[in-house]
């Protein structure tokens, strides 16, 4: 299939990576069809900027040329294209009015925004030392269960344990939990809020190793829970978050400073919004 890809993805990748007309000093061109020019180091480009499962073809010497067939047919149809004046069609003057204006909000939000803000180690240390309570892990437990219809057949499990049964051979034997069959009733690591209450409440309670003795009820029958390890909540250590709190420092600034644009545009630029009285109409 990766050999067929359509000439639909070098379109893609033309329009989002962007091809030069002309050619940079100094640099040699692979092709050259009229005056789109293709260079080495642009189509090492958009090979880097592709998908991970295109790039591992298109990285190969089958798949370069490949990719530098396609772009060469794209280059045709483009230059011959130019040729009629389709620079001058209707749609194609409204998509780049379109994509102009896309540019324009990308470029002025990267200049007064993204190149303002100034995130070093310094604040990211200051702010993981005032919060530093907030980073936890939170207490978990990996866990397996048997699920069954009815509390007789629970109790009937919970004896056959008693008396050294495999838990994991019960759970695939009779299971009506999908996973009880494919992995032996197990339900991984999970912390509070992610099972229903009943559940969560009897696996939590229980000792590393140990499982329930009476059946535990949810809404989809009757539980027998293995907790088969248990995490404590743990301390973050600045190593581990510094990353995300530069990330939350930087979403911070960029809201203010959005919020800053925001007002001083809406100061000089007329709004009329009706859309209020569409929704109510619909």
């Amino acid at each position: 299939m990766k050999k067929t890809i359509a000439i639909g993805l070098v379109v893609v990748i033309m329009v989002f990576c962007g091809f030069k007309l002309g050619l940079p000093s100094g640099e040699k061109s692979l092709i050259k069809v009229g005056n789109s020019t293709l260079t080495s180091k642009e189509l090492d480009e958009k090979i880097e900027s592709m998908p991970p499962q295109y790039k591992e073809y298109y990285a190969t010497p089958e798949g370069k040329k490949q990719l530098i067939d396609n772009i060469k047919k794209e280059f045709l149809i483009l230059e011959y294209a130019k040729t009629l004046r389709y620079e001058n069609n209707k749609d194609v003057v409204e998509q780049l009015a379109k994509v102009t204006n896309q540019v324009i909000v990308a470029v002025y939000l990267r200049d007064n925004i993204d190149k303002k803000i100034k995130i070093d180690e310094g604040d990211t240390k200051k702010y993981y030392s005032e919060h530093v309570a907030e980073f936890k892990t939170k207490e978990q437990v990996k866990a397996a269960h048997i699920l069954v219809k009815t509390e007789e057949e629970a109790k009937g499990l919970i004896a056959r344990l008693d008396k050294g049964e495999d838990f994991g051979k019960l759970a695939t034997e009779y299971s009506i939990d999908p996973s009880g069959k494919t992995n032996k009733g197990e339900l991984g690591l999970f912390a509070r809020g992610q099972m229903v209450k009943p559940f969560e409440n009897a696996a939590f309670a229980l000792a590393k190793g140990a499982y329930t003795k009476t059946p535990v009820q949810t809404q989809y029958g009757y539980h027998i829970i293995l907790a088969e390890d248990k995490k404590d909540e743990q301390d973050l250590t600045y190593d581990q978050v510094k990353e995300d709190v530069k990330n939350f420092l930087t979403q911070q600034e960029q809201k203010v400073l959005l919020d800053a644009i925001l007002t001083k545009a809406q100061k000089a630029i007329k709004v009329q919004d009706n859309s209020e009285q569409l929704l109510i109409k619909k």
